[in-house]
Order: C-alpha cells, then structure tokens, then sequence
C-alpha cells in the first residue's frame, strides 16, 4: 500500500505551509518553509538519527500535508490580518536517499502545491493578476548527511552521536505561487543526540545562506530584508513501550516532541538588534508526532503529526496536519544463517546448525559450559566432566549410571 501512496504522491506532488506577515510581490521569488522533511526514513517531523541507513541502503517516501492559513498578511505594527493569499494548501514532498558507506548519506526532496486556495482577491501590489497560483512547484532540495560521532549499535541508539547535516535547494520554485527562491540556497547543522535505547535527548543548530538577497515591503512602507538565517531545534524521542509495555506491545511507535525554527544572521540580527524585522524572521513552531513501523519486516512506517505555529513570523502556519509513508526494503538476516536480525542473538556471526541451540543465531562451541567442545561432549547441554569414555565424555556422574 505504502510503495503505492508513494507513486501517487509524486505523480501529484506537494509544499509546505508559510505564513507571510507582511505584503510583498509574489513575483519576487521566496520560499519561506521552515519545516522540511528529512530523506532518512527513521526521522519524525524535525530530528533525525546520528547515523545513516548504511551502504547502498535506499529509502522511497512521501508526506501528505495541509496548512491552515499558511500565507497571511498582517499589519505589523497592530498584527492584524489584511489579507489571506493562500487560506489552505494541500501539499507533498517526495523524498528519497540512499547511503555511501556506513557513515554518508545523499537524499533529495521534492515538493509540489497541487492546489491552494485564495481566500479573496488581492491587489496588484501583493501578486500580479489579484490572485496566486492554484498550484505551484516549491525548490527541490538535495540533502546529505555525515556521521562524525556514532551511537548506534545494532539498531539500538546508545550514548553521544554527532552528525553534520547539509541542504542545497535548487531554483525550480514557481514565482507566482510563494514557493520558490530564484536563487540556490544552501544550509549546513551540527546535529549532537544523548540517546538511552528507549529515548533521547537531541539538538541542532546550523547557518543557512542565500544566494540573493531579498526584502518584504511593510504596510507601513518599511522594508524587511531576508538574508542569512541560524536555524535551530531542540526536541525529545522516545519509544512509548519504555512508559508502558501496553502502549506499543509490538515496540513498533516512536514518539518526538520538538520545537524548531530559525534566527536572521544578516543583515537583520537576532533579538531586534541591528535593522528592524528580526521578530518576522524568527519563525517559532511546535512539532509532534508518531512513527509506526508496519509489516513483519517493518520496511514500511507511516508518520503522522501536527505543526503548530507559535508565533506570526514568515514560515509560521497556524497549523499543518503531516501525514508520511516510507518505504525502506532492508537485509534482515545479516549473517545469513535463517535466523532473522531482530531475533538473532549474534546477528553478525551466523549459526553452526549443528542441532545445538540453532533457534538463537549463536555459534556454539560449548553449549553447556563444561569444558567439554560440543564436537566431543556426549551431553552438550547437560554440564559435566571429561571422561575417556566417548559416550560418557561431557556428561555429569548420574548419567553413567
């Protein structure tokens, strides 16, 4: 079902939701999403894992997602609505990646606005025409990922990670549908993580660049200028199971409680300091959401979640509904010896299939402890002693007599 939703979903397309609090030409190219999908398929909405899927390993996915309000016009100096040029959207992101040995990853994103919805006609000074397009192509993004501090040991998250993560957007975004820069950004986080196996700890922070600089004309005549931003997020993970074993029985959910968001680096700075409009640029926003594997081999998840605007800066909907689905086909039997990783007690040394104790994926050259090897003990799960008597070799006393 999942690979499915996926072809669909790229034949139609998606973007994400902004909120525009100032009017401005949406002739001027800019893409003004704050929340961006990650292409690695173990992401929530914002964090992500420290490590990468491993070589050669490849991830197909989608999200689904609806913007309530994600462009509106306010009156900066009473906060008021002036106009609303996109009062819903319906958008997608198609994403995809694909590991270069066990520390890189590369993935891409593409987003497409199938359709979003005008409120009312606006005027020529805020989009040419008095109307936005129905639909619109947003940036593609190329993404990657490099692991510097590892924390994972056989798929359990364990200590400190560091990964530094990068982000390239192409112009392709639409000039009459606010979805495109018209210029190649580019972005780079250090991602650091304290992970305990049931949940973690994990933050990021990073400097995104333009290629161009742009400005957003105030009602007031004042003009805001968009340059450099310092995006940032802090959340929370955590596997429902470790609150409560009949929550998650299958231990198939994980959960992610995050805020996210960014602050100008120039020419505006942080905090109202330097020229004005750094509260417009300091977009703050709220994200949970739930992560489910599905199918016995959980190459399939589905991701659902809400973003929830915190405050009326540019990329700040007042709320978006994100519904993902991913599929990601994996090795499930490392060593290759019948016994599948999740249950395989040595999942990197195959079994001996020597009629032993073959269900745990454990090589055995002495079951039982002894002393005895199991090629030579009579009673290979039974512990005993050494005997010059082949049949009674490995056994305990009472089973000579």
């Amino acid at each position: 079902m999942c690979p499915r939703l996926i072809l669909f979903v790229a034949l139609a397309g998606v973007v994400s939701g902004v909120s525009w609090p100032s009017p401005g030409r949406a002739q001027m190219p800019l893409d003004t999403r704050v929340l961006r999908p990650s292409s690695d398929p173990r992401a929530g909405l914002v964090l992500e894992p420290m490590g990468t899927s491993g070589s050669w390993e490849w991830n197909l996915g989608a999200w689904l997602r609806y913007a309530q309000a994600p462009v509106v016009l306010r009156d900066a100096s009473s906060d008021a609505v002036i106009y609303r040029p996109v009062a819903h959207r319906l958008s997608v992101d198609v994403i995809g990646g694909i590991g270069l040995g066990d520390r890189v990853s590369v993935g891409f994103d593409v987003p497409v606005a199938p359709w979003q919805d005008s409120s009312a006609a606006l005027p020529g000074s805020v989009v040419g025409g008095g109307s936005i397009a129905r639909s619109a192509m947003g940036d593609v993004a190329l993404l990657g990922k490099i692991t510097l501090v590892g924390n994972e040991r056989q798929g359990v998250r364990g200590g400190f990670g560091v990964a530094v993560l990068e982000t390239v957007t192409l112009p392709t975004g639409s000039r009459n549908g606010l979805e495109g820069e018209g210029a190649v950004t580019a972005s780079a986080r250090v991602a650091g993580e304290w992970a305990l196996g049931v949940g973690g700890v994990q933050g990021q922070i990073g400097f995104a660049a333009r290629t161009a600089e742009r400005s957003v004309q105030e009602p007031s005549g004042g003009v805001v200028r968009l340059g450099e931003s310092i995006p940032w997020s802090f959340g929370l993970m955590m596997r429902p199971r470790a609150l409560m074993s009949a929550l998650d029985s299958s231990d198939i959910q994980s959960w992610e409680l995050a805020l996210h968001g960014s602050l100008p680096a120039g020419p505006v700075a942080p905090w109202g300091l330097g020229s004005p409009g750094a509260s417009v640029l300091s977009p703050v926003l709220l994200a949970v959401d739930d992560r489910i594997a599905l199918s016995s081999s959980r190459d399939i998840y589905v991701l659902g979640g809400l973003d929830i605007g915190l405050n009326h800066a540019i990329g700040v909907p007042e709320i978006e509904g994100i519904l993902g689905c991913g599929w990601a086909p994996r090795e499930h039997d490392s060593d290759h010896d019948g016994v599948p990783d999740n249950v395989d007690q040595c999942p990197d040394l195959p079994e001996d299939r020597d009629g032993i104790q073959d269900d745990d994926g454990c090589p055995e050259d002495d079951a039982d402890e002894d002393g005895v090897p199991d090629t030579e003990d009579a009673c290979p799960l039974i512990p005993g002693a050494r005997s010059t008597d082949r049949k009674h070799n490995g056994c305990p006393t009472s089973a000579k007599d």
